[in-house]
């Protein structure tokens, strides 16, 4: 680690980092993380004279090779800020490599390092409707190809090349599936 990080500010949980703006929570989870904005801020502070830069929300290190990294947007899919996700994509993961892994090259680190969008479809009164149709049809492509699950927002361009993968999923996936496959298996 480059330098002493405030210990008090930079630990926290999922369920507090998920939260937007107004202080709604994306999740519900008391899972310890770091609060990747605090250390984000705290890099600026000192070695960018406090010109901001953009980050994911949370950072889990589960160990030496599945480093997690997390950004909560409580909107639905339709409505994401793509522009913004990919500052915090790049941003991410060059703050990453400085705070915390600056022995690693960009290499190896993107080796051990996923990136995960949760979005909440749910977010609004009125779920984004999806056609039956056009969805048993991706589903039926999705089962004849054997494809893993599709990256949305344009970020499939970072895979391989900032991170080993790029997740993009609904919150109620996310705790039904991810957060288990990440927080609960050993």
């Amino acid at each position: 680690m480059i330098k002493e990080l405030d210990e008090e500010k930079i630990h926290s949980t999922l369920g507090e980092k998920s939260k937007d703006d107004n202080g709604n929570c994306v999740i519900e989870s008391d899972q310890e993380v770091f609060d990747f904005d605090e250390i984000t801020k705290e890099i600026a502070d000192i070695y960018r004279v406090k010109k901001p830069l953009t980050s994911c929300d949370a950072l889990y290190i589960k160990d030496d090779d599945h480093i997690y990294l997390i950004e909560f947007k409580n909107t639905r899919k339709s409505n994401m800020p793509k522009k913004e996700l990919f500052r915090k994509a790049f941003d991410s993961i060059s703050n990453l490599a400085f705070a915390f892994f600056s022995t690693l090259s960009l290499e190896e680190l993107k080796e051990r390092v996923y990136l995960i969008i949760v979005y909440n479809d749910d977010a609004l009164i009125e779920k984004e409707q999806e056609s039956v149709s056009f969805n048993s049809l991706k589903n039926k492509l999705k089962h004849l190809s054997k494809s893993k699950p599709t990256v949305l927002f344009g970020l499939e361009i970072y895979e391989n090349v900032l991170y080993k993968k790029v997740i993009t999923v609904e919150k109620d996936i996310f705790m039904q599936k991810t957060y288990k496959e990440i927080f609960l298996s050993t």
